[in-house]
């Protein structure tokens, strides 16, 4: 194991013993994609981080952010605000493989009182042009959750997502990842 490795495993031991409060983490899957997101909540703000990589279009994508987030435990709705910086590796053959962009976004999730054990979960981050580096014009980011807490810390749900991501060459390539339903988990420990 290289030094960087060591350092970096290192990092996320401190932090994970030391200075988070509670985590939550996320896989999703489809035939064709896994994704999967860690949130490490810091008291007052969050840091979240999460990959990506879809087969098919040949596109692995991932990204560290920082968030701030309003959740009332005993209310049923609980909303963040944030920030993300993407790297995205995409095979464009005629182009850079590799970009960067900053995406403004957030997520909700509203936990249907009448039936405290569904939630529906919603997330947008959008990357304009003049936040996207390299060779991207603009991406966003979406995705839609209907949850079912399991256990008290852990949730399955069914989603519906995409991630598009437009590149400014003479083609106007496109490429849509992560694009339709998966399955998915998640956990709060």
């Amino acid at each position: 194991m290289n030094l960087t490795h060591k350092t970096l495993l290192l990092t996320a031991g401190i932090l994970g013993s030391s200075l988070v409060n509670a985590s939550t983490a996320s896989v999703a899957l489809t035939n064709e994609t896994v994704k999967g997101d860690a949130s490490f909540d810091m008291g007052t703000y969050s840091v979240d981080a999460g990959f990506s990589y879809d087969k098919d279009e040949s596109v692995t994508a991932g990204y560290l952010g920082l968030g701030i987030d309003d959740s009332d435990t005993n209310g049923p709705l609980q909303v963040g605000l944030g920030v993300r910086l993407y790297g995205i590796y995409a095979d464009l053959k005629d182009d850079g493989d590799v970009s960067a962009a900053i995406a403004l976004g957030g997520w909700y999730r509203y936990t249907i009182p009448e039936a405290n054990r569904l939630s529906i979960f919603g997330s947008l981050y959008y990357a304009p042009e003049s936040l996207s580096l390299t060779n991207l014009d603009h991406m966003y980011v979406y995705e839609l959750r209907a949850e079912y807490m399991t256990m008290r810390n852990a949730r399955a749900f069914l989603s519906y997502g995409k991630t598009r991501i437009v590149y400014e060459n003479k083609i106007g390539t496109r490429k849509e990842v992560n694009n339709g339903f998966a399955i998915g988990a998640t956990v709060d420990f």
